[in-house]
């Protein structure tokens, strides 16, 4: 057979191959490819599952929003109080360490899609200190002038926290690639302190500026116990086994923030295996 009838008959059995699969309906053409994709099976995501789950954990403190709390229990009600406030140079810190917990959860499959809800712990030990100071300022106001210097240290700290969230999915064969959103509630222990002095001068005869006033100061602010938040994220699970499944994931929390509280957030990338009964 000449090498161009050879050429002819495989275009002709392509052209076949290629005018069936156009015929075929696009949403029988997309099982084909998963059905290939997956090992020909289409898994079954419903039901209740539980498992665990480790990774690493980056915690966000910004004690800032701090400052005038602290500022107001040291020098409540004066006339300096905002003076000081100023002098407080708190800075936002980031902190990582490990994280581990674990999950259950159940989920609702319609053909492709997988609605469910999941509620899950995690233990870790994020940690932040700062000090600032002494840092001092002046100002004038009419024949007086103040002059305030202050030292200050914040310290916030979150052991465990706990999220309820819904999930969408989308079922890809083996893998189900799903988003996240809910609330979080987390144990935190934060802590702000300030001690210093100010002094005041009379400006009023110069270049005479004799000293009427002075005295020291300390502060406190802090809460010791339950706070929530918001949690959002996204991930892949893969069935690994009938019944058993790996995950990767990434998972943030924002704290509410505000009074006593500093602006804490988290954020987790982890790894997970589970079992669906």
């Amino acid at each position: 057979m000449s090498e161009s009838r050879i050429l002819s008959s495989t275009g002709m059995v392509l052209a076949t191959a290629i005018a069936t699969l156009a015929a075929t309906s696009p949403a029988s053409a997309l099982d084909w490819l998963r059905g290939s994709f997956s090992g020909q099976h289409q898994v079954d995501w419903s039901g209740v599952y539980g498992g665990v789950h480790a990774g690493i954990t980056s915690g966000q403190t910004d004690p800032r929003p701090l400052a005038g709390p602290l500022a107001q229990n040291a020098l409540p009600n004066s006339s300096i109080t905002d003076l000081l406030e100023q002098t407080i140079f708190f800075k936002e810190t980031n902190k990582q360490g490990a994280s581990y917990g674990g999950f259950v959860g159940m989920n609702w499959q319609w053909d492709d899609v997988v609605l469910g809800w999941e509620v899950d712990y995690s233990r870790s030990n994020i940690k932040s200190n700062t000090t600032t100071g002494p840092n001092g300022l002046m100002r004038t106001e009419g024949s007086n002038e103040w002059h305030v210097t202050s030292t200050s240290t914040s310290r916030g700290e979150i052991k465990d926290w706990g999220t309820i969230r819904g999930r969408v999915g989308y079922a890809m064969g083996i893998f189900m690639p799903y988003l996240t959103v809910g609330v979080a509630v987390g144990n935190l222990n934060s802590r702000a302190t300030t001690s210093g002095s100010w002094q005041r001068y009379d400006i009023s005869t110069p270049p005479a500026r004799p000293l009427v006033g002075s005295a020291t100061f300390n502060g406190v602010v802090g809460r010791s116990g339950v706070t929530y938040g918001g949690a959002l994220g996204a991930g892949v699970d893969m069935q690994l086994l009938p019944n058993t499944f790996l995950r990767g994931e990434w998972q943030y929390i924002q704290f509410a923030s505000g009074g006593s509280r500093p602006n804490l957030s988290i954020n987790t990338a982890r790894v997970a295996g589970g079992v669906k009964f």
